[in-house]
């Protein structure tokens, strides 16, 4: 698809009517991308939506329309599909929504179907800035509750009574939910059965433009009118974190600069900030046209009580988020990195460097021998079952010993110790996986028999030494990986080891230190190396290693 483009680089409003996204390319240019039944986005030219980006995949992403929505989905790309900050997988687009695929960035729009159906908000700007509010309070005093001994009189029991009554209807109301935006229309539901308001919106702060989005809409009587207030109001909160109150704007001197109100008619507004650690996350606005001063200093009070058991619940709904994909990246993680390591990968403190770095590394290559012999003899079902019952033993010895699954190559096993995390007898770890490979295929085995089914025996081969290690791959797919020297000397050593066998390199063995029995093997020629081989054949811990193994299991 052609974009509407524009050479300049400063955005402008939105030209086009219907749903469509517009934006910044890598570039500079500005661009407006109509949106049909179904566009793919993606760096090849079949796309509707070309990006020509390094970091954007082929076939990237897909925006559908459902009814009257649109709905964004990730085609599984390398870099991942970001909405207003948040990496998805499939999110339904509201007005305003900050795409983020490489390094474009776009924004959704609606248009006018959908909007003319919805709840529509408009902040306009004003020319002025409001010199004063008829009420402030600072949300940061309000939170607290008072020690017993310094209530002494009957109106602070009450406001304290009044904290804990809307404490009470905002947790009976929200409950366990999770999803922000059904959160925030409980909130709002729940205002309006505590204040007498005409229209109530909750604002949250985009994090990546600074804006004010609306999130949820309510009007009492159902209408769907468009609801227009002032971004003085709105910035005066962020600015002073405080909650506000104004009456009667229509004759009030003071809000003659902020004529969106004045011509709504909006005779009384209450605006809080929604507060996490400090920091205004969002607002909670309310007005009514109804009469002249029907929102009171009290009903301020009450409105900072809900904002603020509001903030608590939208904090806790980001963090079961946050929860919840970090135990994806965990569990996704945990598949090839050891449990250990992939948590500290979700924490940030292993750096996975796509550029690479030069690292000391032990590497276990595990096969099964007569693989193709054994599966030509039996059904594929059974051939695939076998397959999954020895990488399960195998991928729980590697983690069992801090190692890293690196990847499974046919009947193969490759894994990993000193990245991205070390330890210092790393090449120690490796030797008694590959013994306990040994031990868990006798295990197997005992009960393929039991089964009516032929054994299997692997040979095992273990080399320490350097290797480059990081991101490897095409820009469609790529992983974490290891290379060099040390990674094909234990592809050759589990190449020559027989059934049963566990070969190691000279380096592997002098660097275990003595808790292995092990016998040097006549000096072998391996492929790829012009210089014979040091081979050593490990059958076994040392006597003191072998019983402190036996107590610990």
């Amino acid at each position: 698809m052609r974009p509407v483009a524009d050479p300049s680089p400063t955005p402008k409003p939105s030209a086009l009517r219907g749903a469509h996204l517009s934006g910044n390319l890598p570039d500079g240019k500005w661009v407006q991308f109509p949106l049909g039944a179904r566009m793919t986005l993606g760096r090849h030219p079949e796309n509707n939506i070309r990006l020509t980006d390094r970091e954007v995949s082929k076939e990237h992403a897909a925006i559908e329309r459902n009814g009257a929505a649109f709905v964004l989905r990730d085609l599984g790309s390398s870099n991942g599909t970001f909405v207003n900050g948040r990496r998805i997988r499939e999110l339904k687009l509201r007005e305003g929504d900050e795409l983020v695929i490489g390094n474009c960035r776009l924004v959704f729009h609606a248009g006018d179907g959908e909007r003319a159906s919805s709840p529509r908000v408009t902040v306009v700007a004003s020319a002025q800035s409001i010199p004063a509010f008829l009420a402030q309070i600072d949300q940061a005093e309000e939170s607290e509750f008072r020690p017993a001994d310094q209530l002494n009189d009957i109106a602070a029991l009450r406001q304290d009574y009044e904290k804990l009554r809307i404490a009470h209807e905002l947790q009976r109301q929200v409950g366990l939910e999770r999803k922000p935006s059904n959160l925030l229309s409980k909130v709002i539901q729940v205002a309006f059965e505590l204040l007498p308001a005409d229209n109530g919106v909750v604002f949250l702060v985009n994090e990546q433009t600074g804006e004010f989005v609306p999130h949820a809409v309510k009007h009492r009587l159902g209408e769907s009118t468009e609801v227009i207030l002032s971004e003085t109001v709105l910035q005066r909160v962020r600015d002073t974190r405080q909650a506000v109150l104004t009456a009667d704007a229509i004759v009030d001197s003071r809000f003659a600069s902020s004529e969106s109100i004045v011509a709504q008619g909006i005779r009384s507004a209450m605006a809080v900030p929604l507060l996490t650690k400090g920091v205004v996350k969002g607002i909670l606005f309310l007005d009514t046209r109804e009469r002249t001063h029907a929102f009171s200093e009290k009903d301020l009070k009450i409105l900072s009580g809900i904002a603020l058991q509001a903030a608590i619940a939208l904090e806790n709904a980001e963090l079961a988020s946050q929860i919840e994909s970090e135990a994806l990246t965990r569990a996704e993680l945990s598949r090839f990195l050891s449990p250990a390591v992939a948590e500290m990968v979700v924490r940030g403190q292993v750096e996975l460097l796509r550029a690479g770095r030069l690292a000391e590394v032990s590497v276990l290559f595990a096969d099964i021998r007569g693989f193709t012999t054994l599966a030509e003899s039996e059904e594929p079902q059974e051939t695939v079952s076998m397959l999954n019952e020895f990488f399960t033993a195998m991928a729980q010895v590697i983690f069992r010993n801090e190692g890293n699954l690196d990847k499974f190559i046919g009947d193969c096993v490759m894994a990993v110790w000193g990245s991205p995390s070390s330890h210092p007898d790393d090449p120690a770890r490796a030797l008694r996986a590959a013994l306990e490979m040994q031990a868990e295929v006798d295990a197997l085995n005992q009960q393929r028999a039991a089964g009516g089914r032929k054994p299997i025996a692997i040979g095992v081969g273990v080399s320490t030494g350097q290797a480059v290690v990081g991101y490897m791959g095409s820009s469609e797919r790529h992983e974490y990986t290891a290379i060099g020297d040390s990674v094909n000397t234990a592809s050759r050593l589990c190449n020559l080891a027989k059934a049963g066998e566990v070969l190691a390199s000279e380096a592997a063995i002098q660097k275990a230190g003595r808790g292995f029995q092990a016998e040097a093997l006549p000096i072998a020629q391996v492929r790829g190396k012009e210089r014979g081989v040091v081979i050593y054949k490990v059958t076994g811990l040392a006597a003191a290693d072998q019983a402190a193994a036996d107590q610990a299991s």
